[in-house]
């Protein structure tokens, strides 16, 4: 994704480009190591100490990162981190408390959208006047629309993701939808990637559930 962008932009002067090298980078790091801390710190809030014990209640990105995911996110536009360990047995209420942890960082992820989306809009106006506010421009809109990419994907009923998480907390161990995505599920997953990557469905989907945060803000400001 990165690098495409940065073909695409092949007639921008050379500052720029690193400029948007930069920011981006910046602005998944931010993305996964949010996600994930929203993951341990709720979890943990709610009574399990596991994530702490593990030591990823931080937001040093380096506990979190996986190296797969991230070259994905790179190339491909979607990716993840390492999964936050998790004992759903430690919770007063576990059905209730598993969504909750399940669903912390596309939560999260759809704050920073929030927060950052309009900020980014009031700095487009000036961005070109020179570099420093081309960068702060920059790393406002790829926060906004990264945290937007990682909470689609992450809201996908597709095991190991969030989405399939948050489902199957409120589901039996036995039901058939669990079990198969359980099996089944990181091979879907790579299947849906392959597919997205070469076809318009994701950044579909993205723009559709990121047009209620455009359309307000566009109301706003």
């Amino acid at each position: 994704m990165l690098f495409d962008i940065l073909f695409t932009l092949n007639s921008l002067p050379f500052a720029y480009k690193v400029i948007i090298f930069i920011t981006f980078s910046i602005a998944v790091i931010v993305a996964l190591t949010s996600h994930e801390f929203a993951h341990a710190f709720v979890a943990y809030k709610l009574g399990d100490d596991t994530p702490k014990v593990a030591g990823r209640l931080s937001l040093n990105p380096m506990v979190h990162f996986d190296l797969t995911g991230l070259l994905c996110f790179l190339f491909l536009g979607f990716g993840w981190a390492k999964p936050v360990p998790i004992n759903s047995f430690n919770f007063k209420k576990i059905k209730r408390d598993t969504f909750l942890v399940s669903m912390a960082g596309i939560t999260i992820n759809l704050i920073l959208a929030f927060i950052f989306y309009p900020i980014s809009m009031l700095l487009l106006n000036v961005a070109w006047k020179s570099e420093i506010l081309y960068a702060l421009y920059s790393l406002c809109y790829y926060l906004f629309s990264i945290n937007l990419v990682f909470m689609v994907f992450n809201l996908l009923p597709i095991h190991p993701l969030d989405g399939f998480n948050a489902i199957a907390s409120q589901l039996s161990y036995t039901n058939r939808f669990v079990n198969f995505m359980q099996k089944y599920g990181v091979i879907i997953l790579f299947v849906v990637i392959i597919i997205f990557s070469y076809t318009d469905i994701f950044n579909i989907l993205v723009n559709y559930i990121g047009y209620p945060i455009r359309e307000f803000w566009n109301l706003v400001l």
